[in-house]
């Protein structure tokens, strides 16, 4: 009967420890704070003002993330040289063709006098996954923005994709780097940093002000030095996928090991400043199983992307234009000809809007 008793007793430890870490990780919400992270927007990108937490009045949580309000400090994007014209892969007519006085758009196709994006619709050579690449050339790089769920920086706070683009009024969306899902790891958004707690080996990628990415590792670099070269975003997810122009994934290399070698992804790069690729790809159904990260990495690289990187896949990886969702994301319930099509919620997203 003790011996009964006894295994009771730690099997509800067990249970209940179990219980607590899933909710602790995925359900409560913790570190809340509200932050208006597109009163950023207008600042001069040859100039920025990147907001950083003040080292005298901020305070950190148990988690690392800054709970002070950003204070702002001017500084130069030098590291990252302006190249001297973002199009000069274009003739004056074909650069007129993509920019319109007015805004045109349809299901595949937004244009107006500072936004260029065009959605393909594609099929791997293998017929076994379909995949989404939107081309986006912009003016600036002020149109190319970041949203928190609920306007909100905080582990566990989420929205749909597509409601987070909504209130933000985004013409296209793709799911972030879901940094709520995370203790630590850098986030900075828009200009705003607020978490600079670093994860041992993450690598992330880096938006400049000038349009230019760079992937590094946390571990070389805090937070703060990459805000003041210059960087407007930055993710915490990976890996990178393409660097200098080349792949630096293996074929059989995964986020970690509990990801399926197949899967939803989700993926960002770089062609030249200003000019962007989003890959989202559908997957775990039987009419598209997805990908590898080093099919993502091809796919990247046969877009002529010189950097890219993965953002958060899976169940997240999702693509919304101009009010109408491009991609089917399938939530992780197994695979089969049925599967429900519907978003995630998740914390963030990257959005091209004005």
């Amino acid at each position: 009967m003790k011996k009964l008793v006894t295994f009771l007793a730690l099997t509800l430890s067990c249970v209940g420890f179990s219980t607590y870490s899933v909710l602790d990780t995925f359900i409560v919400v913790k570190n809340q704070r509200n932050v208006d992270i597109n009163s950023n927007i207008s600042f001069s990108f040859d100039n920025p003002s990147i907001y950083l937490p003040s080292s005298s009045s901020s305070a950190s949580s148990s988690n690392g993330s800054s709970t002070s309000e950003p204070s702002s400090s001017q500084n130069s994007s030098s590291n990252n040289p302006v190249q001297p014209n973002y199009y000069e892969d274009l003739t004056p007519e074909e650069r007129a063709a993509l920019f319109t006085d007015e805004v045109v758009y349809d299901d595949d196709v937004y244009s107006d006098q500072d936004i260029y994006i065009r959605i393909h619709r594609l099929r791997d050579e293998a017929d076994t996954t379909n995949y989404y690449v939107a081309d986006i050339r912009l003016k600036s790089l002020q149109y190319f923005k970041t949203a928190l769920a609920k306007n909100t920086f905080g582990q566990n706070i989420e929205e749909r994709t597509s409601d987070i683009s909504k209130a933000n009024n985004g013409i296209l969306a793709i799911n972030g780097d879901y940094y709520g899902a995370q203790e630590k790891g850098y986030v900075l958004r828009n200009g705003f940093v607020l978490r600079e707690s670093a994860r041992s080996k993450a690598e992330d990628l880096a938006i400049y002000s000038n349009g230019t990415f760079e992937v590094f590792k946390e571990a070389d670099k805090s937070l703060r030095s990459v805000a003041e070269s210059g960087a407007w975003q930055v993710f915490s997810f990976g890996p990178g996928l393409i660097v200098n122009n080349e792949i630096v994934v293996t074929p059989d290399q995964e986020v970690d090991n509990k990801s399926m070698a197949t899967n939803q992804r989700t993926a960002i790069g770089i062609i030249s400043p200003l000019h962007y690729i989003f890959m989202v790809s559908d997957g775990r159904t039987k009419e598209s199983y997805g990908f590898k990260l080093y099919e993502v990495a091809q796919i990247m690289k046969d877009w002529h992307c010189y950097i890219a990187y993965n953002l958060d896949g899976g169940g997240s990886s999702t693509m919304y234009f101009h009010n109408h969702l491009v991609n089917k994301p399938v939530q992780p319930t197994g695979w089969g000809a049925n599967e429900t099509i519907q978003q995630r919620k998740i914390s963030d997203i990257v959005y091209i809007g004005k």
